[in-house]
């Protein structure tokens, strides 16, 4: 079933790339090359409704459906079509918040399932969250979303990054009892190829193509729902809580130490900026190819050290407080590479300064 599901995915989202991308122009759903966005050229933003089709058609065809699943692809396709809405209208911030909560809120009512117990994070006992269970879903869900969502700055990253996740999950899942949850992890993993070699522009294709936040949206909630089922299941866990922070811990560090840099200067965060670890490393001299390698290693050091850990059942506190040292090493690490990309920065403009004062001198007196 699982290389019946795997295939499907696969050739569904392949189709769907090439049926849609006609659709993207005619609809006008593309990124247009301006200010912060460097690419080249008007680009197609049909990766998350392909990736979308591919899914549900391998989930509906091959997967048993039950009311959970259900429900599940009901609201994917409600933040598939937020997403799609934003991308070509440029949605408010206060719309797109307000759509995802509504969109979580009906996942964890047509589930039944919320973050209800949280392990023994810190070591004290079990936390029971109780009525205060699905509005801290419904925070962490977001957070998930828009983690990801703000991780998608460069070609193949989100992918690759959603790889690793989807991967992980299909290790755990594998090793317990929940064979609907691994099948949907294969079948987004064999979405994903397509898309990445898209993306890149590998072999056989030939025109990039993007995300776009219909499907960065997508992943974040996906993701999040993986991670309930995984954790919150009555009968039996796939993995603990605090698993789940390791295996999406780049894109939850990233997006914390850019909304804390942001308020720390009075910014929105939600603004658009360049202050991102994979622009902080262009910045820096590495090529895109390199950037996304070396974060989606990163990714894959993260989770494999949740892997690790659970499969050994390390204790949850060690974990949790294991996990925040590792944040507190990762805010260590970026904050030099931050004054370096400012004072390349300032170099820039340094530089730039001087060349223009000396066009302007050679204008005047370069005839004399």
């Amino acid at each position: 079933m699982l290389i019946l599901s795997l295939i499907t995915s696969l050739c569904a989202t392949w189709i769907a790339l090439h049926l849609l991308k006609p659709v993207a122009h005619r609809a006008h759903l593309l990124d247009i090359p301006q200010g912060r966005k460097q690419h080249v050229g008007a680009v197609p933003l049909i990766g998350g409704m392909s990736i979308f089709i591919g899914v549900a058609t391998a989930v509906v065809l091959i997967l048993p459906t039950d009311a959970a699943v259900t429900t599940w692809l009901l609201c994917a396709l409600g933040i598939v079509l937020l997403g799609v809405a934003d991308d070509a209208e440029d949605l408010s911030v206060k719309l797109r918040i307000s759509m995802q909560i509504l969109l979580t809120l009906a996942l964890c009512i047509g589930t039944g399932l919320s973050l209800e117990n949280l392990g023994n994070l810190l070591g004290l006992g079990n936390i029971d969250l109780g009525v205060f269970s699905y509005p801290f879903t419904i925070l962490i869900v977001l957070g998930v979303i828009n983690a990801f969502n703000m991780i998608d700055g460069i070609d193949g990253l989100l992918g690759s990054v959603a790889m690793v996740t989807f991967l992980s999950l299909v290790i755990l899942f594998s090793l317990s009892t929940h064979p609907t949850e691994l099948g949907v992890s294969v079948i987004f993993i064999a979405a994903l190829i397509p898309y990445l070699l898209n993306n890149l522009v590998l072999p056989p294709f030939k025109q990039k193509i993007f995300m776009g936040d219909a499907g960065s949206m997508l992943i974040g909630l996906s993701i999040s729902w993986l991670l309930i089922e995984g954790t919150q299941d009555p009968i039996h866990t796939a993995f603990r809580p605090v698993t789940a922070l390791w295996l999406i811990a780049l894109p939850l560090m990233d997006m914390v130490r850019v909304i804390l840099v942001r308020l720390r200067s009075r910014r929105s965060p939600f603004a658009a900026g360049r202050d991102h670890l994979h622009h902080l490393l262009l910045e820096l001299g590495m090529s895109k190819s390199a950037t996304m390698l070396t974060m989606a290693a990163i990714a894959l050091v993260f989770s494999s050290i949740g892997i690790i850990t659970e499969q050994l059942q390390t204790s949850e506190s060690y974990m949790f407080y294991g996990f925040l040292l590792t944040f507190l090493a990762y805010l260590l690490t970026v904050s030099p590479l931050v004054k370096a990309e400012k004072g390349s920065l300032q170099r820039w403009m340094e530089e730039k300064s001087l060349t223009q004062t000396a066009r302007k001198i050679l204008a005047k007196y370069g005839n004399n």
